[in-house]
């Protein structure tokens, strides 16, 4: 499979007007089997089918504080991508991306960035229902290689959200799902998702509630497991966590998504491991309060389109927000809706 990966390779010439050196935001050019950059001399190379525009690690380079963090998180997304048990039924994303009076939501998009797209299953959604495929960016490889591949058949860079190998103003559609509450630092992250947003562009974000079940689950667990792991080591760590809280985790995954989903199977082991790695082992996560979005809107003056809460349980295990930056191509929900 690596090796059908490896021949698919993306075709970055495609891309190259909107791809920026992520050490300086210089023009990248290609020069055989690496991209390299016009002004900082650097050479990325390919990552199997990807070009690896994730920062470099030189210390004497323009690389932002948070980027040790932003390792371990590749690390942990490299091991054991997320597995989404997507359900729009049970999402605000559902009724948007079905509904007609939310079309002025994907009007007159012709590049869309998704930032952190994991195995894709947000991107797969968007084209789906709005005929929409982003351009998919991920920090870890072990989740991007997913997407190449049918059924998304999506294009992907390794990059960071931390420093976007992205030019300015370049995507009329931004996706965000999930990502930044999974970094050391969610500013900005948050304000490199609205520097590659043209004027008129849409950013959809989506980070994690705080006044949810969830919350309190992530700071009861998460610290004695990854105690364990700690101590144990990774491999010897995971291994006796499988033998013990992996299992009532498995048990009470199948539960509710039989009762919230209708989906009564018993999950595949792979799959249910990713989602607990993705919940209770990663490096890195953030709830958020419904206010502290609509001050992100404030502070980087962008208008506040469509905002709701969905997710078991109790629709609220995250904030859905569709923010627009300013501009002659701008939206008006009261227009159209």
């Amino acid at each position: 499979m690596e090796q059908d990966l490896v021949s698919s390779r993306v075709d970055v010439t495609k891309y190259l007007q909107i791809l920026r050196d992520p050490i300086d935001q210089g023009c990248l050019r290609q020069e055989g089997g690496f991209l390299v950059g016009a002004t900082s001399g650097h050479r990325y190379p390919f990552v199997g089918p990807f070009p690896d525009l994730r920062p470099p690690g030189d210390p004497t380079s323009a690389i932002p504080s948070g980027l040790t963090a932003d390792r371990r998180v590749r690390h942990h997304y490299d091991d054991t991508p997320c597995h989404n048990y997507l359900d729009l039924d049970n999402l605000p994303l559902g009724r948007w991306l079905r509904e007609a009076r939310y079309d002025y939501l994907f009007s007159g998009v012709k590049t869309a960035i998704e930032v952190g797209c994991g195995k894709g299953a947000i991107a797969r959604a968007f084209r789906d229902h709005r005929q929409i495929t982003p351009l998919c960016v991920d920090v870890a490889y072990g989740s991007l290689r997913h997407v190449l591949a049918a059924p998304l058949n999506a294009d992907g860079i390794l990059g960071s959200n931390i420093t976007l190998p992205i030019a300015d103003q370049v995507a009329d559609l931004v996706i965000s799902h999930g990502v930044t509450h999974h970094t050391m630092d969610p500013l900005r992250c948050f304000s490199e998702l609205v520097r590659i947003l043209r004027p008129g562009g849409r950013l959809f974000y989506a980070v994690y509630n705080w006044d949810n079940l969830y919350r309190s689950l992530y700071f009861f667990l998460s610290p004695p497991l990854k105690a364990v792991r700690h101590a144990l080591g990774q491999q010897l760590g995971d291994a006796a966590i499988k033998c013990t809280a992996f299992i009532p985790y498995h048990v009470a995954l199948w539960l509710t998504l039989g009762l919230v989903q209708k989906r009564w199977s018993v999950p595949a082991l792979r799959d249910s491991w990713e989602q607990f790695g993705d919940f209770f082992l990663t490096p890195i996560a953030r709830f958020y309060h419904a206010n502290e979005l609509q001050t992100l809107a404030d502070v980087f003056d962008l208008d506040v389109l469509e905002q709701d809460t969905g997710g078991w349980p109790g629709n609220s295990f995250a904030h859905f927000v569709w923010y627009q930056k300013p501009g002659h191509h701008a939206v008006s929900r009261k227009a159209t809706g």
